[in-house]
């Protein structure tokens, strides 16, 4: 087992799914006063950063509860004290739970995955993924410590089932891919992984969560990736997954690797600062490239550049100049994971022609409300800014600017990346399926089968 050290602390400064860390240093002009109520300071932040003009009779008129979809955009929103403390903390990784994501899929869309419970992604590092389950099953129900069994038929009995066991009281779900038993406990969430044809690598910490290391192990799983290339996938950008990603290519550069598949399907975005301490990796080895990670464009016409974060010197971990990189992405890989693809276009790690967007079936799309979605990316190229009420613990998340790519001039805001741009296209049915019939497809066209 090769133990990784952290060095970096991650600021917690922003949240949502593409933050912003340099609004934050001008809110001492606005929102560190003394007010009479939140609405009050929640006023005088929007008409200060929110990126577009909004009338300060809405904002009222509409309330803090209100604003998100109403007012302001449905990126932007307001948060309790505890929904603000609860964020961040879970946006730093520090998890609690099994580490299980599910979505009910009825009986009456006639899905050819099928109905009922469908898990569609486990946390890395969490107790469902220590107990093997995958997503793409569906979960039929459980078994509780005493031995006693139950059925689930919607997501109301798994509630009831799982609210019944405390911490560290194992129990078995039970699925239409085998049982697997876990107890709920508290964890620090991995969010990349990475695999070959003969071994998987995954990434897990101490109690304490600072000390991180990678396990490697020989699985078959992904047998089919062609020869020289491993798998990377990337679930989101937060905690400290740029640390994650620099020890996994370390793996991959001792073992020779001649090409790389990055995953980014699903991947919603994160912290801006992961995104610019991941785009050091992938290219610290070139010539040359652009200093920065991307280019902002506030609401009084003012730019801010967010550089390339050199975290590390270490140039084992770096991304070879020249390897063959394929990129796979969906209608839910947006905002960071649109920033990071920028990058990689922009420095010539990656073409187009090297990207693989999903083409979901009518059915999904239908199901998830994303017609308007497909062969494509999510598109979207503005950026959020958490801020807090110092007085109150209170949060309010905004949309503070447009997001450019590195050469200054591209935005993908409302149009994504897709076949437009020569992207690759591949089927899916749904986003997520057990074997990754997905994955798979795009592995037999590299190989020219």
């Amino acid at each position: 087992m090769n133990k990784f050290s952290l060095k970096k602390f991650i600021l917690l400064v922003t949240a949502g799914c593409l933050a912003l860390c340099a609004a934050l240093m001008c809110a001492c002009r606005a929102g560190c006063g003394m007010y009479a109520s939140t609405l009050d300071w929640a006023v005088d932040l929007i008409k200060a950063y929110y990126y577009e003009d909004v009338s300060e009779e809405a904002i009222r008129s509409a309330g803090l509860e209100n604003l998100s979809g109403n007012v302001l955009d449905i990126y932007s929103t307001y948060y309790t004290a505890e929904e603000n403390a609860a964020t961040n903390s879970s946006n730093a990784g520090s998890r609690s739970g099994v580490g299980i994501s599910y979505q009910v899929v009825p009986q009456s869309l006639g899905a050819s995955i099928g109905s009922g419970l469908y898990v569609t992604d486990i946390n890395g590092g969490s107790p469902a993924e220590a107990s093997g389950m995958r997503p793409g099953t569906f979960v039929t129900g459980g078994i509780a410590a005493d031995g006693t069994r139950m059925d689930f038929e919607d997501s109301a009995d798994f509630s009831t089932f799982f609210s019944a066991h405390g911490d560290g009281e194992q129990f078995t779900l039970l699925t239409d891919s085998g049982e697997y038993t876990m107890a709920k406990s508290a964890y620090k969430m991995s969010y990349c992984r990475m695999a070959t044809a003969e071994s998987e690598w995954n990434i897990s910490y101490d109690a304490s969560g600072r000390e991180m290391s990678v396990r490697a192990f020989d699985s078959d799983n992904y047998f089919f990736l062609p020869e020289g290339c491993a798998y990377i996938s990337l679930a989101q950008f937060y905690g400290d997954a740029a640390y994650e990603m620099a020890a996994l290519l370390k793996q991959f550069n001792a073992m020779g690797c001649t090409s790389l598949i990055l995953d980014l399907r699903n991947n919603g975005g994160g912290y801006v600062d992961v995104m610019q301490s991941l785009a050091h990796l992938f290219t610290a080895d070139l010539a040359s490239a652009y200093p920065d990670a991307m280019y902002a464009v506030f609401k009084d016409g003012s730019t801010a550049d967010y550089a390339v974060d050199a975290f590390t010197s270490d140039e084992s971990c770096f991304f070879p100049a020249g390897t063959q990189l394929y990129i796979l992405a969906n209608n839910g890989t947006a905002s960071a994971s649109e920033a990071l693809i920028g990058v990689l276009i922009s420095n010539g790690v990656a073409d187009y022609s090297d990207i693989y967007v999903s083409h979901l079936s009518e059915e999904y799309l239908s199901f998830v409300g994303m017609q308007d979605r497909n062969e494509r990316t999510y598109g979207k190229g503005i950026m959020q800014s958490t801020f807090t009420y110092y007085l109150t613990g209170e949060g309010l998340k905004l949309t503070v600017a447009k997001i450019y790519w590195p050469d200054k001039t591209t935005c993908i805001h409302d149009t994504g990346i897709g076949v437009a741009q020569g992207c690759n296209v591949v089927g899916a049915e749904w986003s997520v399926t057990r074997g990754d019939d997905e994955l798979r497809s795009v592995c037999a066209m590299l190989s020219g089968d």
